[in-house]
C-alpha cells in the first residue's frame, strides 16, 4: 500500500498494506512530494480526503521496496498481545522513510510477513493500493502501542484508507491476518527489536 500526502493534492498522496505509493513522510505539517508508486501512505491529518483529487502515480509501477529481498526468517518481529494476554508475532519489513512512497507496491505475494511504517509522531496519513496486487490488512497503532483501527484493503484499489484517529505507526499484513489471529482494536503491539537509528530519531 502507498502513502499519500494531502497538502500537495489539495494544492494541485502511504503502507493503510498494506503496500503503498505516496510521499516520504516528513511530519504532518510538511508538504511532501507527489505520490510515487502504490500501496503507500497518502493523507495528511489536517486535510479533508473527500475534497482532494485522486493521487497521481509516477511511471515506475514495478518499483519494489529494498526490504523485499530480506528472507522471512531474518525479519524482526512485532509482538501483538490481545485482551486475554495471548501473544502472536508477525515478521515485518522495517521500511526506511525514503521508501514509504513504495511500500508494498509491485508485490504479487507476501508470505506470512508484514510491513512497518514507523512515524514516531502523531500523523493521520492515509493509504491506497495502487499497483499493490495483493489484498492487505492494516493496523494503525498509537503512541502507547494500542491498536486504534484495523482496516482491510483491496488489491489495486484507488480508495484512500484513513485511520479513525491519529496514529504513530501502521503495520500492513496479509489480508485477514489480524482477524484470523484474534486481534482487535484495543489490543497492543510491541516492537521486539531496536529501530534503525534513522527511524528512532525521527529522521
Amino acid at each position: 500500500m502507498q502513502r499519500i500526502n494531502w497538502p500537495l493534492f489539495a494544492a494541485g498522496a502511504l503502507l493503510l498494506a498494506a503496500a503503498c505509493t505516496g510521499d516520504a513522510p516528513t511530519g504532518p505539517a510538511t508538504a511532501p512530494a507527489m505520490p510515487d508508486v502504490t500501496a503507500s501512505p497518502v493523507a495528511d491529518p489536517t486535510s479533508d480526503p473527500a475534497a482532494s483529487p485522486a493521487p497521481t502515480a509516477r511511471p515506475n509501477d514495478d518499483l519494489v521496496a529494498s526490504t523485499a529481498a530480506i528472507p522471512l526468517e531474518e525479519l524482526p518481529l512485532v509482538e501483538f498481545t490481545d485482551s486475554s494476554g495471548r501473544t502472536v508475532s508477525l515478521p515485518v519489513e522495517v521500511l526506511p522513510r525514503d521508501e514509504f512512497p513504495v511500500g508494498l507496491s509491485g508485490r504479487y505475494q507476501l508470505e506470512e510477513r508484514g510491513m512497518l511504517f514507523y512515524y514516531g509522531e502523531a500523523v493521520r496519513s492515509g493509504f491506497w493500493m495502487k499497483n499493490t496486487h495483493i489484498d492487505l490488512s492494516i493496523a494503525f497503532i498509537d503512541g502507547d502501542g494500542r491498536i486504534i483501527d484495523i482496516r482491510e484493503m483491496e488489491a489495486d484499489s484507488l480508495e484512500i484508507v484513513l485511520a479513525a484517529a491519529v496514529y504513530h505507526m501502521a503495520i500492513e499484513a496479509p489480508a485477514g491476518w489480524y482477524a484470523s489471529n484474534g486481534l482487535a482494536i484495543g489490543d497492543r503491539a510491541r516492537l521486539a527489536f531496536e529501530l534503525p537509528a534513522a527511524l528512532a530519531g525521527g529522521g
